[in-house]
């Protein structure tokens, strides 16, 4: 378990970094505030929540349950503290969602304006719209659990009855995960088939060289954002998958293979600024300006 726990400590501080240096990037850059950088800025804050809570959180000894204090106000605070876990991944995939549909229109619709991008600021509040109202669904399978004199924040996805209100929360944690991927590789087909399938329409002697650079620059965005979707998927289908089974009792895991289980799910979030950071020159460039800034001398000293 020692390792699992530096682990995190890697993770905590990869995520913390990458994540913070992300929206500080694409915040200050006049240039970068396009609409995916402005979706990417927005899953990077979903990302520092995530570090923020369910990460630090796995540092107990107790997975999907923690020693806290009873009455109304343990309760409340019990359900506020699970449902600040759920919103990073709902926003996360609603995120992906969104960008693949503004990839979509920029590919497959040139001609028609993205309406991602044109009502980019009303996007990302209904994202956070139902992100939250989906976390809150959850909260049904959260309770306090009296064991002596102790009490306990419990995710209880053992004990589950099938009544109307867990039966919801179990298709909102499901739907917010295979809905927007099936969406996604639905959108992204099309938009490889339309990239990589073909010739671009006037592609040859008479094709400009602006119009095959903005050919090679879609490429390299679509490629970079189906690596995070895939990365996404890698990360979280295990997490889905356990909490589907685990609540129908058809599975059962040992307490280490749960704990990795969690902490897979989470390394997404220090994994997914490091990808952005690779894939785009862009961001590249900027954290070599910001690192040269860093690591420049005073004029005093010099």
């Amino acid at each position: 378990m020692g390792i699992l726990y530096l682990g995190y400590v890697l993770l905590i501080l990869t995520s913390l970094v990458g994540n913070s240096l992300l929206i500080n990037i694409i915040r200050t850059r006049h240039f970068l505030k396009t609409a995916t950088n402005r979706l990417i800025l927005n899953q990077a804050c979903a990302d520092l929540i995530a570090t923020l809570t369910s990460m630090t959180a796995m540092f107990s000894d107790s997975l999907f349950i923690r020693e806290w204090f009873g009455g109304m106000n343990g309760l409340v605070t019990c359900r506020v503290v699970v449902w600040l876990y759920f919103l990073p991944p709902f926003c996360s995939v609603w995120t992906l969602t969104a960008i693949a549909i503004d990839r979509y229109f920029g590919v497959a619709r040139p001609l028609r304006s993205s309406p991602i991008s044109r009502h980019i600021r009303f996007v990302i509040m209904g994202l956070w719209i139902w992100t939250i109202g989906s976390a809150t669904g959850i909260e049904v399978m959260v309770h306090l659990a009296f064991i002596g004199r102790h009490v306990f924040c419990v995710i209880d996805y053992l004990h589950v009855k099938m009544n109307a209100g867990n039966i919801i929360a179990l298709c909102l944690l499901l739907l917010n995960f295979l809905i927007p991927l099936l969406a996604m590789t639905v959108l992204y087909s099309i938009v490889c088939y339309r990239l990589w399938s073909r010739d671009p329409p006037g592609e040859g002697a008479n094709h400009d060289q602006r119009q095959i650079e903005v050919i090679k620059t879609a490429k390299k965005v679509t490629r970079m954002m189906i690596v995070v979707v895939v990365l996404f998927v890698l990360c979280w289908c295990p997490f889905h998958v356990f909490v589907s089974l685990y609540s129908l009792h058809k599975i059962t895991l040992p307490y280490p293979a749960l704990k990795f289980i969690v902490w897979l799910s989470n390394a997404y979030s220090a994994i997914n600024p490091l990808v952005y950071f690779s894939f785009n020159s862009s961001f590249k460039q900027e954290i070599k300006v910001l690192f040269g800034k860093c690591c420049r001398k005073p004029k005093c000293c010099t």
